[in-house]
């Protein structure tokens, strides 16, 4: 079955799109797993971060306690400006307090005032301590947290010391991958309370992690939930596109290129099979041909012989006139003779695939003269109508029309040897932008078993016939871009042979 260019081409962008599919998610797969390894790189460093600057609150509120004992009460202003310059320091840290236990002493505080219930929490939750750091929630602001300190750190303490932090800068960072919209952070109490920013969803890539600060156990979070440009990337996308298409092209290219080769490599073994093929039906024909030569070649042999001797006879009564009049003779026939030999060489030698301008009712008249001692001998009445193409001549291979000509005769012939009417017409007529050529004969016709496999090697419906000349025939109208069929609906059996005409030419042409 030919393949049709349409189908080919649909065939090349479908491939091309299921590879253009595959690479697409392949990228996608890519992009999520290096976004996931990403995320878990940075996060680490800023988690890191964030404890480093938790681990800062303990040493400031270490000096802080040391500063508001040791200066009680009269140097109260040097632990103010110390807890300023912090502040100064470290933004983050919205505000100190130190608040005396006993609550008609005075607080320190670098707030503009210090309301009682926040002083409360801060002495609650410098009381409960056991030493370590106590965390609550800012009444005030849900993005602040306090980190109360007793002061001094012993049972005797008489101070709560806090620092009010907001969380927003535990996580400051000026690396870009934190801008980016798909991205998250959080920070929560240990109790889940969250602080500052969104916590993750369940369907995205997370990081999860108290800090490192023992003292401030706060959960960092942070996640990512993928859009499609964060998964297909506009640069890598074009780049991925551009080296799958070049190699799919290349794919193509190289199987193309394969497959002709192959083809190629078929037609050439094709065609010489088609010319064994030939070669050896030309030489099978040769047996069935020798004796037609023979009576061909005898009849102007025996005319030379006649001729010379009269030619000789006259010679010898100076008869000059008489004596051109036979050499002339003698040489009409040795040409006859000669011409009927280069038939024959012709006709036997392997197929050579050159291509003549060949007048085709020449060709015909050809094919009748080799056939005429058959003819003749199976009584057959030969009927020719070849005046539609007296002046076609077509560019072909001359070798190559006579034999099928021939073998399309020699079959009708063969097929009316047992008819009752032995008749054999052949034709010629100009049609579909061609020309056509028909034998037909009065025979029994071909049974309805073989049509379908006619011109297939090796099917045949002679009892001694080889199968391999109808199938040689139709070969060789295809290779000279024609057609051989057998006619339908007919009531004699007719071969018809169509051959293109050159370009330019048209049905009237020949007339």
């Amino acid at each position: 079955m030919t393949r049709r260019p349409g189908n080919g081409r649909t065939a090349a962008a479908l491939g091309w799109l299921g590879l253009v599919l595959m690479a697409v998610v392949a990228l996608v797969l890519f992009e999520r797993q290096r976004l996931f390894a990403e995320l878990q790189s940075e996060a680490a460093i800023l988690h890191r971060l964030a404890s480093q600057r938790a681990d800062q609150h303990d040493a400031h509120l270490t000096s802080l306690s040391a500063l508001a004992v040791a200066g009680e009460p009269e140097r109260q202003d040097l632990f103010l400006d110390v807890a300023t310059t912090i502040q100064r320091f470290y933004p983050r840290i919205v505000a100190v307090d130190l608040v005396p236990f006993d609550r008609s002493a005075r607080y320190v505080t670098t707030r503009p005032g210090l309301p009682d219930d926040l002083a409360g929490i801060i002495v609650a939750g410098a009381r409960a301590s056991d030493g370590a750091l106590v965390l609550r929630a800012d009444p005030e602001a849900e993005d602040r947290y306090l980190v109360i300190k007793r002061s001094p750190n012993t049972d005797a303490a008489r101070f709560g010391l806090a620092l009010t932090i907001k969380a927003e800068g535990m996580l400051a960072s000026d690396d870009d991958f934190w801008s980016r919209p798909s991205v998250t952070r959080s920070l929560a109490l240990p109790d889940g309370g969250v602080l500052f920013g969104t916590q993750p969803g369940h369907t995205t890539m997370q990081f999860s992690a108290p800090l490192g600060s023992g003292s401030q156990p706060l959960i960092f979070e942070a996640g990512i939930s993928p859009r499609l440009a964060d998964l297909l990337p506009a640069d890598r996308l074009v780049a991925a596109l551009g080296i799958v298409s070049v190699l799919y092209m290349l794919a193509v290219l190289g199987l193309r290129q394969r497959v002709r080769a192959r083809r190629a490599e078929g037609l050439a073994r094709l065609s010489a099979d088609d010319a064994r093929l030939a070669h050896a039906s030309r030489v099978n024909a040769l047996g069935e041909m020798a004796s037609g030569m023979a009576h061909e070649l005898t009849q102007p042999l025996t005319a030379i012989l006649s001729q010379a001797q009269a030619g000789r006879h006259l010679a010898k009564q100076r008869d000059i006139a008489g004596s051109e009049a036979s050499f002339g003779q003698i040489v009409a026939q040795a040409k006859r003779a000669a011409i009927i030999l280069d038939r024959l060489r012709d006709w036997t030698r392997p197929q050579s695939g050159r291509t003549e301008p060949v007048p085709i009712n020449e060709a015909v008249g050809n094919v009748e003269a080799l056939l005429r001692r058959d003819i003749e001998a199976g009584h057959v009445t030969l009927t020719t109508d070849l005046s539609a193409t007296r002046n076609v001549t077509l560019q072909l291979d001359r070798i190559a029309l006579e034999q099928i000509v021939f073998n399309l005769t020699r079959n009708a012939i063969e097929a009316v040897s047992d008819s009752a009417e032995r008749r054999v017409r052949l034709t010629s007529r100009l049609a579909d932008n061609g020309m056509v050529i028909e034998v037909s004969d009065s025979g029994p016709g071909v049974p309805e078993a073989l049509r379908a496999r006619l011109f297939e090697p090796f099917v045949t419906g002679k009892p001694d016939g080889t199968g391999l000349g109808l199938a040689l025939c139709q070969r060789l109208a295809e290779r000279m871009g024609g057609t051989l069929a057998l006619a339908e609906n007919h009531a004699e059996t007719v071969f018809r042979l169509w051959l293109p005409l050159p370009a330019g030419e048209n049905r009237e042409a020949g007339k």
